[in-house]
């Protein structure tokens, strides 16, 4: 027998800092009882903590696959959804895992994601359900269900992605009956609950939905794919999306996405307030010196460039009539330009 890369000679005892978490957290669980027979509630809680600590994803790569994914959209004429989690939001719940509760995780971001199938069911059970949709607009748009049948819907259903690095944290549900769901006995008030760990998304975390016609020339595609997007808006919000839906997980709201330079600027004032303990709204004011030396930093060129630009909107008429500390800060930024 092969023995777990945990037991070896490498001595991994905690998840590199650049690594895929996803890989990780499927692959390298070191929290097993000596006997093998199981990791015990404190094993799973401590394995599925062990991601929870700061979000997963590495930064650059998703900005490149969602800059990439937002092109093919574009391209194609489909409609991109920028959508946040309102609560717990939980997907792969059903995969097998040593923690019992599996979790979807995409295979090259590390990320949690909602693959294109899940979406595509969510909307059609809306469509159908809730809208009352028509069977052949249904057929239309989704594909039939005939398995006899190889016509495929005129809308294609992108998996959802997050947009920046995804917090998660460990949540618990506790089966009241579970002689009775193993099928041991009938459920009765003298059983005792067991709480079970398993993993979710935090609430607030931002994703990017996408639907494209399959055919962008076809108005009809267009139109139908428009339809879609809508639907789709509408489903998540009211019904979720992933697992636990019925009792308030994965539910989604829209929201006007933020570009990369803004997010990077508010968190760093965020930063240099709490550490020099002043009003965010007086770091540019007070601090533009430390402001532009932490953008000096950045090595991103693309995104130091865009960082630059949402500055100087802030700064307004200040920035055509420096004085003081703004004055030799903007000299650091006009060297960086030269």
């Amino acid at each position: 027998m092969v023995r777990p890369i945990y037991r070896t000679e490498t001595n991994i005892t905690r998840r590199p800092g650049e690594s895929n978490a996803g890989l990780w957290y499927d692959k390298f669980c070191d929290q097993w009882s000596d006997k093998w027979d199981g990791l015990g509630d404190k094993g799973k809680t401590s394995w599925i903590e062990g991601v929870t600590k700061k979000p997963v994803g590495d930064p650059r790569l998703i900005n490149e696959i969602v800059e990439r994914r937002l092109n093919l959209i574009a391209s194609s004429r489909g409609f991109a959804l920028h959508l946040k989690t309102e609560g717990p939001f939980v997907t792969g719940l059903g995969r097998n895992h040593p923690v019992e509760n599996g979790f979807a995780w995409h295979q090259t971001l590390g990320t949690p994601y909602l693959p294109g199938s899940s979406v595509k069911g969510v909307v059609r059970s809306w469509a159908k359900i809730w809208e009352e949709e028509n069977d052949e607009t249904i057929n239309r748009i989704f594909g039939p269900r005939d398995s006899n049948t190889s016509s495929v819907g005129s809308v294609i259903f992108l998996d959802a992605i997050p947009i920046s690095q995804v917090q998660l944290k460990a949540d618990v549900m506790t089966p009241h009956y579970g002689p009775y769901y193993q099928g041991d006995e009938p459920p009765a008030d003298w059983q005792s609950p067991v709480p079970v760990p398993f993993l979710v998304v935090e609430a607030g975390q931002d994703f990017l939905f996408g639907v494209m016609p399959r055919r962008p020339e076809d108005q009809r595609d267009g139109d139908d794919c428009k339809k879609a997007a809508e639907w789709l808006r509408v489903a998540l919000n009211k019904i979720g999306g992933g697992a636990k839906t019925a009792v308030g997980y994965g539910r989604f709201e829209a929201f006007v996405p933020r570009s990369p330079a803004m997010d990077w600027l508010d968190k760093e004032i965020d930063r240099l307030a709490r550490e020099q303990n002043k009003d965010p709204s007086k770091v540019l004011t007070e601090m533009p010196l430390k402001v532009a030396e932490s953008w000096n930093s950045i090595e991103d060129s693309e995104l130091k460039e865009k960082i630059l630009a949402d500055i100087k909107a802030r700064y307004g008429k200040l920035w055509d009539r420096p004085t003081g500390g703004l004055k030799k800060a903007k000299k650091i930024y006009e060297a960086q330009l030269h």
